[in-house]
């Protein structure tokens, strides 16, 4: 840690030659703690604002007192998604152009995902060639059965579709000099859909806030959020949270429902349910499923629920299992988590497979019904989860943003 902490040290006096801070501007299309991965560059860019100068260009900011930032508001095309993500990224490549030429210029511009044209060091948290594949398959998603269900399926499959050559383009861009992977599933999924050399990803585990997480806060929150939902006494409700319930594996819970007759669900996600609630209606498992709108303080869900269920597909990371396990909160994940390459089978309950109904219906049903099991969880999770705070990625980020500034600086000195 020590050395780690004077290398960094180093650097920082290398690249800002007379002492003054890196001037560094972050591209994203929203700001907040809202959402995982929003959450994650939230985290990021309130500690690098410690150090350095941010200039922020995003179309959404929610200021949460992180000092240092100076804003820049991108204006884009509210609706649909693929023109959103299109228009952000014109508007914040203009942007970003235009404060450089009034302002003097940037010693680095960092982005979490393809977000502007000038990006140098970017922090990845999604793959669209995946996200492409698994909608192409037609497998893990209710069947359309509405107009609109064959709207939101058909806008999903361009969306993938079209951004997918944009991300393969952005990643293998000479201009961008590295890459920060919350995971190696996501290193592997770069290199082997967008042929990327290996060498420029650095993987660093995201991590949890310790103190929004923890034992102490979930137990004193519990009474008033089960009250506030009208939780009964006795009643076992298991937390499946997320904003794509495709590839996190909804589909599979829902099958896994229909064989523990118990077992209750809350469904926390921003996207209309619409679709998903029909099929729990034919599946005959509606009346045991609570659907929320996400909250800021996610903990709020953490300290109502008895287990948290989460059997994606594929996941860059999984930030919401960890921070459930801070909280003491028994987890069952897939083992195509980000999230599992630092969890054990002592603190977390890890599926074989994430599309299998029958041996997720079991870990459920072993949550449940194992009263030593769940303690054994609870007592062990905590300390896993706080062996990874945010510190890894961050000084694995802000080494990358040294690196790119020095080198640009020496580039443009041997040019003088």
């Amino acid at each position: 840690m020590a050395v780690m902490e004077t290398e960094l040290a180093e650097k920082r006096g290398a690249s800002r030659g007379s002492g003054g801070r890196l001037r560094i501007a972050v591209v994203t299309p929203e700001l907040h703690r809202l959402r995982g991965t929003e959450r994650g560059t939230a985290e990021v860019v309130a500690r690098l604002s410690r150090e350095h100068q941010i200039c922020l260009f995003a179309h959404r900011w929610e200021a949460d007192g992180t000092p240092n930032i100076c804003f820049h508001r991108v204006r884009v095309a509210p609706w649909p998604g693929l023109l959103s993500f299109f228009s952000f990224y014109a508007a914040a490549t203009l942007a970003v152009d235009r404060a450089a030429r009034q302002h003097g210029g940037f010693d680095v511009v960092y982005s979490p995902g393809p977000n502007c044209r000038q990006v140098e060091v970017c922090t990845a948290w999604f793959c669209q060639a995946r996200q492409d594949e698994l909608l192409r398959s037609g497998k893990l998603r209710p069947e359309p059965t509405t107009a609109g269900d064959w709207l939101r399926l058909a806008h999903r499959r361009v969306y993938a579709a079209a951004v997918a050559p944009l991300e393969r383009a952005f990643y293998r861009s000479p201009r961008l000099r590295s890459v920060v992977s919350p995971a190696q599933a996501l290193k592997d999924d770069l290199v082997a859909c967008y042929g990327i050399d290996p060498e420029r990803i650095v993987v660093a585990h995201a991590g949890v806030d310790g103190e929004t997480f923890g034992v102490e806060q979930r137990n004193a929150l519990r009474a008033q959020a089960r009250a506030a939902l009208g939780l009964g006494e006795g009643e076992f409700w298991f937390l499946f949270a997320g904003t794509d319930w495709v590839r996190k594996g909804m589909l599979t819970v829902h099958a896994a429902l229909r064989e523990l007759p118990q077992a209750r669900l809350l469904a926390v996600g921003p996207y209309d349910p619409a679709s998903w609630k029909r099929h729990a209606e034919r599946a005959g498992i509606a009346g045991r499923i609570r659907y929320l709108l996400p909250r800021r303080d996610i903990l709020f869900y953490f300290a109502a629920a008895d287990a948290l269920v989460a059997p994606s597909v594929f996941e860059p990371f999984g930030l919401i299992p960890l921070e459930a396990m801070a909280c003491g909160l028994p987890v069952i994940i897939s083992p195509a988590m980000g999230v599992a390459e630092i969890a054990t089978p002592e603190d977390a309950v890890i599926l074989r497979r994430a599309d299998d109904p029958a041996e997720l219906a079991a870990a459920m049903r072993r949550v449940m019904e194992d009263g030593a099991l769940r303690a054994k969880l609870e007592r062990n999770a905590p300390p896993r989860a706080r062996m990874h705070p945010w510190d890894a990625i961050y000084r694995a980020t802000e080494a990358e943003l040294l690196a790119a500034a020095r080198k640009k600086h020496e580039t443009t000195d041997e040019h003088r």
